[in-house]
């Protein structure tokens, strides 16, 4: 049986950015950056283990990327919790053992779940800053669809939006895919990912993603805009450094100010200039 990898996409809501999450069958996961407009793909990193895409979120602008992964190793699972800058993986904050994930508020601030006091191990960065807010209800992925133009089905935990000419796409709690119009339906079999990008549809099957317009009788102009499939891991290194520890310090107590010095009474002798000494004082 032919194994494909799994994709999964984030949309950068206030630009034509997206990340693409690769798995493949070997317990590894890549990233890559999508250029929308031109439909180019840039490779980022590879890293051994898993990314939770149901807890990972996309700056509006597309320069950030907030993603918790794990690794299985020696009878136990390794967790973390970094934002990097796409379509690399190398951390510019780090948390770790902390498995739940985070959001971006706006461009700059960020939170984490349940991230509590700053650890040791914690790394931040300048360029983005963490903030406390109430955790988005009923979860992560569900604030995530519904900033992203989705509707919660009143009484299930099911996803849809109209993509045009009376079709509605659905996702389901299990997150699988409904494309239809009445009683008419699409194709949808084996979806990992589907959403509205601008005017048409883009999905993602098999390893491959794809693209088309909904018209009044269904998909058309459907093209293939990259085959994922083949690729093995690669050693990359991020163009840029990683964050700093967070050292929290103390408070401290202000410097006494220092008394004057106190001028002595009296006539101040001064050194004579030797320019001036005659020879029979010396």
């Amino acid at each position: 049986m032919t194994a494909f990898a799994k994709l999964h996409v984030l949309l950068a809501r206030d630009c034509a950015l997206a990340v693409v999450i690769r798995h493949g069958t070997a317990k590894s996961v890549c990233t890559l950056l999508w250029d929308r407009r031109k439909d180019e793909f840039a490779l980022g990193q590879w890293i051994r283990g898993r990314i939770d895409t149901a807890t990972c979120d996309l700056s509006p602008d597309g320069q950030h990327f907030i993603y918790t992964a794990n690794r299985y190793h020696s009878m136990q699972i390794n967790s973390w919790t970094v934002v990097s800058r796409p379509p690399y993986l190398k951390a510019v904050a780090y948390y770790p053992w902390r498995w739940v994930g985070g959001w971006f508020v706006n461009n700059r601030d960020y939170c984490v779940m349940n991230h509590g006091l700053s650890q040791a191990d914690d790394r931040e960065h300048p360029f983005v800053l963490r903030v406390e807010a109430e955790a988005p209800k009923p979860s992560l992925y569900a604030a995530r669809m519904v900033r992203g133009g989705w509707t919660i089905k009143e009484g299930t935990l099911d996803f849809v939006r109209e993509v045009g000419h009376g079709w509605t796409l659905r996702q389901s709690a299990k997150r699988r895919y409904r494309l239809s119009c009445g009683d008419r339906k699409a194709d949808t079999k084996g979806w990992d990912w589907a959403d509205l990008d601008g005017k048409r549809l883009v999905w993602t099957v098999k390893g491959c993603l794809w693209a088309g317009h909904v018209g009044k009788e269904g998909l058309e102009d459907v093209r293939l805009l990259h085959d994922f499939n083949g690729m093995k891991f690669k050693a990359i290194v991020a163009p840029y450094e990683e964050g700093r520890p967070v050292i929290p310090r103390a408070p401290q107590p202000p410097v006494p100010a220092q008394p004057a010095r106190a001028r002595k009474k009296g006539k101040i002798s001064k050194k004579p200039a030797r320019g001036r000494v005659r020879m029979e004082d010396e």
